[in-house]
């Protein structure tokens, strides 16, 4: 979880804050405190030390944070005595893991489930209310230049001077605040505890410490509410003319000394004055507007963000093409209403650790034009329009067909791929609209393709397909054509198959019936047909959609693949002998990769075509029905929603 994500959960939760083109850049730079001077900080001073207010204020940059509370008297838990009774498993520095401490660890303690000053996912442990300044303090200084070798946040022991680290006490007034995840220390070679003595009958607060600390980073330590070791124990050094014969550091050594209430102020605080922080309006699970904000700039996991596609008057749903990119985990996009929602259960995009994945979808807007986009994980999504169904004005009414290949660069008379920014005309023999499934293979770089009219492509952001060098992806496009024809513009070079699946005409054909996507079919759940087990490559297996029209939108997502291979979904008649007559899909273990496709099903069923093992999850759309009320008004293509702007 990101430093923002758990500040304002956190924040909210305990109302402590009531007080206070697909390859645009994602740079941002970070604020520095004082001037980036990196000699070492051998004779340091303590500033004058916060009153309540100023802590309370969140903005501590000027002073230091030293209330000497007890932890378990202001907010941060009442911790079990250390070592007393069984369940305790000594491993030399800490005690974590115990068994004793099980309850301890799952109500208090929390880990980076990011990268934290270049230290991995997993690695640093913190009190769930401190963890945004410790790891605020660290991005910093390792985003300043000062390299964070490895750190220790949460550890259960004592302090060595209470007679052991092992708590031989029993007492827990003789922890460690790092038992309350209220500190870490880093960097312990280059910067060693110990005792300095004064040299020359001087006092001990003109002995240089040893420390590769300059002090920038102790001042960022303090903006962010940390006390350093390397100032001393037993009161330090206000000055360097303060008399002490002898003088305790410990420069790996950073501690919060406030209350929640304290951290939560200050991580607002900083948060607010970071010219990295960005905001959206999110939308809650129950229909209100809220603003949350973050230093990374990508939309986290489960934020719900409002698209408005500024419909026409009469549209009651919109065609478009969603893609995620800049992800950091495998996760998927959900379309939905921005009312009240009582789960997330389908899905509209699928995509791996860094991938951009894109698919065509229907999704109904309400009277202001709007729907939300639900994130599984954190990602940036992009909307483009390329449609609206609406019940007035011109429309088109959908004709569905056997699928069939109108273009294939492969081929032996047009074997060369479409060139680095390039377009091809796709050959039709009449100027209707088609529905058609667009393919991009053994592409010679990453890029992205767009399919529109030819006097569209290339003249306006959009796209349908995102690709890396050497895949083959697939994705669901509108061919809106007109007298030029349609036309594929492609980023990098690849090959480009177009096969139609329907034509959308002015006087015949299916009208639209759009409503919530439901799951229709999910392999990896229990069920009459499936229970976890994989369907079998080679073979098709009938779904019953549970649909009752002649036609039906649908989201067919492939994950678990065994192997490489391809998946179809359609009439079970259009089978040649077991075989798929073309493919929706194309999938590689490791990834989920989801498509749209619009099949007609006989008695509301259809058939599923796999190539290879893997799990099969259908999301229905929409349907097409014999009534022509809703029809589809085509559009240029239009990104109405990108949020890495900004």
């Amino acid at each position: 979880m990101t430093i923002t994500s758990r500040l304002l959960r956190t924040a909210l939760a305990t109302s402590m804050l009531a007080t206070s083109a697909l390859a645009l850049s994602a740079a941002t730079t970070t604020p520095t405190v004082g001037a980036l001077d990196d000699t070492p900080w051998t004779l340091p001073v303590t500033p004058p030390r916060c009153s309540v207010a100023q802590a309370e204020s969140g903005d501590v940059a000027d002073c230091l944070m030293v209330f000497y509370d007890d932890p378990s008297e202001t907010g941060w838990g009442l911790p079990p005595a250390p070592g007393v009774g069984p369940g305790w498993n000594w491993q030399g520095y800490w005690y974590n893991g115990s068994v004793a401490l099980t309850d301890w660890e799952r109500t208090q303690i929390v880990t980076n489930t990011e990268s934290v000053a270049g230290m991995s996912p997993g690695t640093l442990q913190f009190h769930q209310y401190s963890q945004p300044l410790f790891e605020g303090f660290l991005n910093e200084i390792e985003a300043n230049g000062y390299d964070v070798q490895f750190a220790v946040g949460y550890s259960f022991r004592c302090t060595n001077s209470s007679g052991g680290w092992s708590c031989p006490s029993g007492d827990p007034d003789d922890l460690s605040n790092h038992a309350w995840g209220l500190a870490v220390d880093f960097n312990a070679g280059t910067n060693p505890i110990r005792s300095y003595a004064g040299i020359d009958g001087k006092t001990a607060c003109q002995t240089p410490m040893e420390t590769d600390m300059p002090r920038w980073v102790i001042q960022t330590a303090e903006k962010w509410g940390l006390y350093w070791g390397g100032y001393g124990w037993n009161s330090g050094c206000q000055s360097t003319t303060t008399q002490r014969t002898t003088v305790f550091r410990d420069p790996p050594h950073f501690e919060f000394r406030g209350t929640p209430e304290m951290a939560a102020a200050i991580a607002a605080h900083n948060m607010e004055n970071d010219p990295r922080r960005r905001c959206f309006e999110t939308v809650t699970d129950d229909g209100a507007t809220l603003e949350q904000c973050n230093l990374t700039g990508v939309p986290e996991a489960d934020w719900r963000l409002a698209v408005d596609t500024d419909a026409p008057a009469g549209a009651t749903a919109a065609m478009i093409n969603l893609t995620a990119t800049r992800s950091s985990a495998a996760g998927h996009l959900s379309l939905e209403s921005c009312g009240p929602v009582d789960e997330h259960d389908t899905s509209a995009v699928n995509f791996g650790p860094g991938e951009t994945a894109a698919a065509m979808a229907v999704v109904p807007i309400d009277a202001a034009g709007r729907f939300c986009v639900y994130r599984s994980t954190a990602v940036h999504s992009v909307v483009d329009v390329v449609g609206y169904l609406t019940d007035s004005g011109e429309r088109l009414w959908f004709e569905p067909s056997a699928p069939e290949r109108l273009l294939d660069t492969r081929l032996t008379e047009t074997r060369a791929p479409v060139a680095d920014q390039a377009s091809t005309q796709v050959p039709t023999d009449d100027t209707a609209a088609r529905i058609a499934n667009l393919t991009v293979a053994a592409s010679q770089g990453p890029g992205h393709a767009q399919a529109a009219k030819c006097a569209d492509v290339n003249t306006t952001p959009f796209s349908n397909i995102n690709y890396v060098e050497g895949t083959t992806r697939a994705n669901m496009v509108l061919l809106d054509n007109d007298v030029d024809g349609s036309c594929v513009w492609v980023h990098t070079a690849t090959h480009v198959i177009v096969d139609e699946l329907g034509r959308l005409l002015t006087d015949d054909g299916l009208g639209w019936q759009v409503d919530r996507a439901r799951r229709a079919l999910d392999t990896r759940l229990c069920t009459d047909t499936f229970c976890g087990d994989k369907p079998t490559g080679g073979e098709a297996f009938e779904v019953d959609l549970g649909v009752d029209a002649p036609a039906a939108a649908v989201t067919l997502t492939i994950t678990g693949a065994t192997a490489p291979g391809h998946a179809w979904t359609g009439p079970c008649d259009e089978l040649v002998d077991g075989v798929a007559p073309t493919s929706n899909v194309n999938y590689v273990p490791g990834s989920a990769v989801a498509n749209m496709a619009v099949v007609a099903p006989v008695d509301g069923v259809v058939c599923v075509y796999l190539h290879a093992d893997a799990h099969v999850v259908i999301d229905v759309q929409a349907e097409l029905v014999d009534d022509r009320t809703v029809g589809l008004r085509p559009v240029k293509p239009d990104r109405v929603h990108d949020t890495r702007e900004g």
